[in-house]
């Protein structure tokens, strides 16, 4: 099954909402910043957050916070031409708002605190805004935590994980973490998310440390978002070598005891991040790349 991270490089609303209907098996709602800063990652959930407002797609101490009414026009693109009982839709994480807001001059005492807490409302609200737009039932949410990219094979920091662990507990749908980054997959496991969304190329010594708890989290109901197709400008790999890294990091949780089914049939599969860097005619050729996997997974690889 196939759907996105979350960005896109369109800029005109319909073709945005025909890309996804086109290349997804499981619809998802797209952020579209090259449209509108607003969508921007940062600023479509952090603005006014602690105070901070945009500079760009940045976050920084007095920034404009303005109406965000341009925020979630992909979202609600999607939602008025969704045909489906399922969508994935994602935010912005604590841990990268938070770092965000401190790069921005943000000194707030306690900030993780105050981002959680925030975030937390605005999650809820989004999600209620999506049922009442919709018939949807089942939201997958996935929390876009790129900054957990600076852990790398380190351990996750404590205020971190219990950050994560408090907004993951306050929402009432599917949770999952996406890092586009090797960070302490081991930890995060731990947590109890939904879903893992992890970047298939970037994985290394954190991945690799954490298998046996990443295993386990898999056998306890955990599933997994593949990211194997390659977001980065530039030729993309071929189908034997996405399928080596696939089948490098299936036989270690294998080792390790996951269950075969949690990696491949329970599993979902999706560009490495966001596709709002690429051209639109480059997106495409990622959406193509990804459709070939599937099928190369599907047909008994």
């Amino acid at each position: 099954m196939r759907t996105g991270v979350g960005s896109l490089p369109h800029r005109d609303l319909d073709e945005a909402v025909a890309f996804v209907e086109a290349t997804a098996d499981i619809p998802y709602l797209p952020q579209l910043p090259n449209r509108n800063e607003q969508e921007s990652m940062l600023v479509q959930w952090g603005s006014g957050i602690a105070g901070a407002g945009a500079e760009g797609t940045s976050l920084v101490r007095g920034g404009t916070v303005g109406d965000r009414s341009e925020g979630f026009a992909g979202a609600a693109a999607m939602l008025q031409s969704l045909d489906s009982t399922i969508v994935k839709t994602q935010t912005t994480g604590p841990v990268t708002i938070a770092a965000a807001l401190r790069a921005g001059g943000v000194n707030t005492p306690e900030l993780m605190h105050v981002v959680t807490q925030e975030l937390g409302r605005r999650i809820r609200s989004h999600l209620r805004w999506i049922r009442s737009e919709s018939d949807v039932h089942d939201v997958v949410l996935i929390l876009d935590e790129p900054a957990l990219a600076a852990v790398g094979g380190g351990d996750l920091p404590k205020m971190a994980r219990d950050a994560l662990t408090t907004l993951q507990d306050s929402i009432d749908t599917g949770v999952g973490l996406h890092c586009c980054g090797d960070t302490d997959w081991g930890s995060i496991a731990e947590i109890g998310f939904d879903w893992l969304s992890w970047d298939l190329g970037a994985l290394d010594e954190g991945f690799f440390r954490g298998v046996d708890r990443i295993a386990e989290a898999l056998g306890a109901g955990t599933r997994l978002m593949w990211g194997i197709v390659p977001t980065t400008p530039g030729p993309l790999p071929e189908i034997h070598v996405l399928m080596g890294r696939y089948g490098t990091a299936v036989a270690n949780l294998i080792v390790a005891g996951a269950p075969f089914e949690k990696l491949k049939a329970d599993a979902w599969f999706t560009p490495a991040c966001g596709l709002a860097g690429l051209s639109v005619s480059d997106a495409e050729k990622v959406a193509d790349k990804l459709l070939e996997v599937v099928g190369e997974v599907e047909s008994g690889w």
